[in-house]
């Protein structure tokens, strides 16, 4: 009597083993090469786009300007560093707020106000510093800083979503 040592039937390996061992080493190569791929693809993007903001603006403008515009940006940003981390603790002093037992509505409402006033300071420091930036630009500067905001423009200001809504609103 002869019996073979390997036979699926003696309960030794299928032979569907091996496949799915190299389809699911596939399968894992494929998933990791993804997650390689997009951390490659986020570096880079930061790397692409390390300016935001008004910064981004220093490459439309002469070559001769940029520095002197980024170092104007910077200092603005330094200036109002404190002003967002008031904003900040507002925020969360008004969130820690409502969960706080019993709930204390006059208390929460001074919170909101307190918010308010430091994102009011906070936008008057952008604004003031914005303006000061643009008074140091010759009128061609300007006009550049004019048509890279235009293209920048908030929905607020688009034209085009005003007019679908005001058509929507009349159908």
């Amino acid at each position: 009597m002869i019996v073979e040592a390997n036979s699926p039937a003696q309960g030794g390996r299928s032979r569907l083993l091996y496949p799915g061992l190299i389809f699911s080493l596939a399968l894992n190569l494929l998933f990791l090469g993804g997650i390689g791929a997009a951390i490659w693809h986020h570096q880079n993007m930061q790397k692409k786009h390390g300016d935001y903001g008004l910064m981004r603006f220093a490459k439309d403008l002469p070559s001769a300007r940029q520095d002197a515009f980024r170092q104007q940006v910077a200092n603005a940003r330094s200036s109002y560093k404190g002003q967002w981390d008031s904003v900040r603790a507002a925020w969360i002093e008004g969130n820690d707020l409502l969960t706080a037992e019993p709930f204390d509505k006059d208390k929460f409402k001074a919170a909101m106000a307190k918010l308010r006033q430091a994102e009011n300071d906070y936008k008057t420091s952008l604004n003031n510093s914005f303006a000061d930036i643009a008074a140091s630009f010759t009128p061609e500067e300007r006009k550049l800083l004019q048509s890279w905001r235009a293209k920048r423009k908030p929905w607020f200001a688009d034209r085009t979503r005003k007019r679908q809504t005001d058509n929507a609103k009349t159908d």
